[in-house]
C-alpha cells in the first residue's frame, strides 16, 4: 500500500497531545460524580463500569480519527499483472458497390448498410491496426492504401454513399488483384511493417462474373493472405434501383417490363473463403454484420507478448466508512 499525500500522517501529534485533555476531562468527572455522591441516582453509578465506557468511547472516537487521518493520506493498494499485447493487424476490405447492392432488402439498402458497419468498423478500431479500401462491381478501384487514420477510411465511405452510378457486374477477382496491389505498395513505402498480418475482408451479394478469380485466389493462397467473405442479401432477393422519375423508384426491367430480382449466390464466396483458409458468413437482414467483423479480428489477432501492468486502487472510502462506523459506536456507547 501507498499513501499519495503522506504529510497528512502528522495529525497524528494532535492525537497525542489530546490525551492530556482526556485525562483531565476524565479525573475532572470523577471528582464531580464524588463531590455529587450522597444523591441517591449517583451512588448506584459504578466506577469500574463508569471507567469501561469512558475508556471505550474515547478508544473509539480515537480509531475514528485514526481512520479519517489514513483516508486524508490517500492510501492505494498497488496491483502488479501481466497483460497481453495483441498484434497489430492490416485489414483490406474489398466492398462491392454494383448496382444490386442498392437493393432494399437489408434496409436502408445492401450498400448502405455494409457502409455503416464498415464505417463503424473503422472508428473502433486499435489505433494502430491499418484499414484499406477497395471497391468493385465489373472493374475495381483502389480508394484508399493502408492507413491508421480513420478519418481518411469514412472519406471513401461517404464517397460510396453519395455514388448514383450505375455499376453493373462482379469481378471480384480484379477486387483481389487490387488488394494485393495494396500490400505491394505498402511493402514499397513500409518496409518496416510489411510483416504485420494481412487479412482480406470481401463484401459482397453476389456470383462472381469475371474470369479472374480462380488465378486470384491462387495467388492469395501462395501469399499466405485468408479471405474472410461476408455475404449480404436476403433469401428472397429484392429489385435493382437504378433512380427516381417524378419522385417514382425506377427499378432494372427484362425485355417484358419485370422487375429483374438480385437474389444472392453464395457459392463462390464460400469457395474463396474454404480455399483461403478464411470464414464465410452470411447476412440476411443486415444486423448480424457488426458481429462478423468483430468476430473475424478477433479470430485472427493473436496474442504476440506480455508486459507488466502496475495499477493503483484507491482504498480511502473504506477508511472514511471505518471512520464514521467508529464515531457512531462512540457516540453511542
Amino acid at each position: 500500500m501507498v499513501f499519495l499525500q503522506p504529510e497528512y500522517f502528522k495529525l497524528f501529534f494532535l492525537l497525542v497531545l489530546l490525551v492530556p485533555l482526556w485525562l483531565f476531562y476524565f479525573f475532572s468527572k470523577r471528582s464531580a460524580r464524588k463531590r455529587l455522591g450522597t444523591a441517591g441516582p449517583v451512588r448506584q453509578i459504578s466506577y469500574l463500569h463508569s471507567l469501561w465506557r469512558e475508556g471505550t468511547r474515547y478508544l473509539l472516537i480515537n480509531l475514528a480519527l485514526v481512520a479519517l487521518v489514513f483516508a486524508l493520506a490517500h492510501p492505494q493498494l498497488i496491483r502488479e499483472k501481466r497483460v497481453g499485447q495483441p498484434e497489430k493487424i492490416d485489414v483490406v476490405i474489398l466492398l462491392d458497390n454494383s448496382a444490386s447492392m442498392r437493393a432494399e432488402d437489408v434496409p436502408p439498402s445492401r450498400l448502405d448498410r455494409a457502409l455503416e458497419i464498415v464505417g463503424r468498423f473503422a472508428r473502433n478500431k486499435p489505433s494502430q491496426d491499418r484499414i484499406g479500401l477497395v471497391s468493385f462491381a465489373s472493374s475495381s478501384l483502389i480508394l484508399s492504401y493502408l492507413t491508421e487514420d480513420t478519418s481518411n477510411i469514412l472519406y471513401y465511405l461517404n464517397y460510396l454513399k453519395d455514388d448514383a452510378s450505375f455499376n453493373s457486374g462482379t469481378n471480384i477477382g480484379r477486387a483481389i488483384q487490387n488488394g494485393f496491389a495494396v500490400l505491394t505498395r505498402d511493402a514499397e513505402l513500409h518496409p518496416d511493417v510489411a510483416r504485420k498480418k494481412k487479412i482480406f475482408i470481401l463484401i459482397s451479394d453476389g456470383e462472381d462474373h469475371g474470369d479472374e478469380l480462380e488465378s486470384a485466389v491462387r495467388a492469395a493462397v501462395r501469399q499466405g493472405i485468408r479471405i474472410h467473405t461476408i455475404g449480404i442479401g436476403s433469401l428472397e432477393g429484392a429489385p435493382i434501383p437504378i433512380g427516381r422519375e417524378n419522385g417514382i423508384v425506377r427499378y432494372v426491367e427484362d425485355a417484358k417490363g419485370n422487375k429483374i430480382l438480385s437474389r444472392f449466390d453464395e457459392r463462390s464466396l464460400q469457395w474463396i473463403a474454404e480455399t483461403t483458409g478464411g470464414s464465410a458468413h452470411r447476412s440476411l437482414t443486415g444486423q448480424e454484420l457488426e458481429g462478423f467483423f468483430e468476430g473475424i479480428v478477433r479470430q485472427e489477432r493473436k496474442i504476440e507478448g506480455f508486459k507488466k501492468v502496475i495499477e493503483y486502487e484507491d482504498t480511502y472510502r473504506g477508511f472514511l466508512l471505518a471512520a464514521f462506523g467508529f464515531l457512531l459506536a462512540g457516540i453511542l456507547v
